[in-house]
């Protein structure tokens, strides 16, 4: 059997990976998917005890799960719990934090039911971005200067000297209201015209870019593309503020051996089995490493590009259901 964690909406990749699985799979063992919003719509149940686990009215038995793919669980953005609960109570973020906690307690008990499988990504695997910036550099990956500060006061002394960017420190959320929704980008920062403290935010030196890349690592292979969004104003400092209108030219993309070998360190380091990775090469060509996400989107690689990562996955998942089927 393999499972596959994700969530029902905005996941083509999840869909394309299966369509994938389906056409190379020479067996009949079923291929189950678990979505986020699947924990509060339909048939769940756990027998703690009796290690018993029921999904969908399909038996989960743990000694015949070969495979894992941990690939999304849900958005809190979009995932509502019974709104009605809430609007009877004044605390009704404490109450509504507390249950995204419950069903991230599950999450975790899960990894544990399922122990014997082999997983790709687990949902214990986030990262601490900083953390990983640290790790990059001990590796041999250059990294932008980064700050992190309350200070006003700090913040215009750091831009006296150096032209900054900020970017959340942890990851970014879209934020919405009755009429539209809000991306958190990557921005240029200003001097601050009075004095204080602000929430603790990261600053990094900002980069002269001669292109962006988008790197997916799976099966010991980085699949990269070049991102020339330095072209454009629009998407200068953050590409992800596409311009539909005429968009960034992308193209496949060959590293260094020696920034393949650093990255392979790192990503070992990190226990990952895939993952997407932010990289931007300088105008002076060096090559600075931003940030992992081991859930990151890879679609936006694999199209423009031609690597067929969504089969590539397929091929990766089935080649670990054999591997561990054989064993057991």
């Amino acid at each position: 059997m393999i499972i596959i964690f994700s969530k029902n909406y905005g996941e083509n990749t999840t869909d394309d990976v299966i369509n994938w699985l389906y056409h190379h799979k020479k067996d009949n063992e079923a291929v189950v998917r678990i979505n986020g919003d699947d924990l509060l719509n339909k048939d769940f149940y756990i027998d703690i005890s009796n290690s018993e686990f029921n999904f969908n009215n399909q038996k989960i038995d743990n000694q015949i799960v070969h495979t894992i793919w941990f690939r999304r669980t849900f958005d809190e953005d979009f995932l509502h719990i019974e709104p009605k609960i809430f609007n009877e109570f004044h605390n009704n973020k404490t109450l509504e934090n507390h249950l995204f906690s419950e069903l991230r307690t599950i999450y975790r008990f899960l990894e544990s039911f399922l122990e014997h499988s082999v997983w790709i990504n687990k949902y214990s695997d986030s990262l601490n971005k900083l953390k990983t910036l640290q790790l990059a550099e001990k590796h041999g990956l250059k990294i932008p200067g980064t700050y992190i500060t309350n200070k006003i006061e700090t913040i215009n002394q750091l831009a006296v000297d150096k032209n900054l960017i900020t970017k959340p420190i942890s990851d970014a959320v879209i934020l919405f209201d009755d009429d539209s929704h809000y991306m958190m980008y990557t921005s240029e920062v200003n001097e601050i015209k009075k004095d204080g403290y602000i929430f603790p935010t990261k600053l990094q030196s900002k980069i002269d870019k001669k292109f962006e890349l988008r790197i997916f690592y799976i099966d010991d292979v980085f699949y990269s593309m070049a991102i020339f969004s330095q072209n454009d104003h629009k998407t200068k400092v953050d590409f992800r503020n596409y311009n539909f209108k005429k968009r960034n030219r992308n193209v496949p993309y060959q590293l260094p051996l020696h920034i393949e070998s650093s990255l392979k360190e790192l990503v070992k380091e990190l226990n990952l089995k895939t993952c997407s990775i932010d990289m931007i090469v300088s105008t002076d060509d060096e090559y600075y490493f931003l940030e992992i996400n081991p859930v990151g989107q890879f679609g936006m690689v694999s199209k423009p590009c031609n690597y067929y990562l969504e089969e590539q996955m397929a091929l990766y998942i089935l080649k670990n259901y054999e591997e561990n089927r054989t064993e057991i």
